[in-house]
């Protein structure tokens, strides 16, 4: 499940996460307020905090028939989530076009304050 909430900081698309992921997911939630911020903003920043339940996304999703592939965005922050996405987020950091941090759930203001400095707004 993905869904939207109230955005943490002016300019910065702020989601949800828990349970499995869908493609479905992607395509009527991240795609379009993807679109919406750049076009309004012209940058996407994004926060995504998620709770322990937070699987990773469907295998159908992920098969390489390209519908789960995230667009270009300027700065990524993950707060929460299992171990294993603290692990994802350094390994995969580095190989991401935009900036990307994870913070525990205990530091979340530090996330919502390093996701707020990368946004122009």
């Amino acid at each position: 499940m993905l869904c939207q909430i109230p955005d943490i900081t002016k300019g910065v698309i702020s989601l949800f996460v828990s349970g499995r992921l869908s493609a479905q997911d992607y395509r009527t939630r991240l795609q379009p307020a993807i679109k919406s911020y750049r076009k309004d903003w012209n940058q996407v920043c994004l926060y995504i905090e998620a709770d322990v339940l937070l699987e990773g996304w469907e295998f159908g999703s992920l098969t390489g028939s390209g519908e789960v592939q995230l667009p270009a965005f300027d700065a990524l922050v993950f707060v929460g989530g299992p171990d294993w996405v603290g692990n994802s987020v350094r390994l995969m950091g580095p190989f991401m076009q935009g900036e990307v941090a994870w913070f525990p759930l205990e530091r979340k203001q530090e996330a919502i304050t390093w996701i707020a400095k990368r946004s122009l707004c």
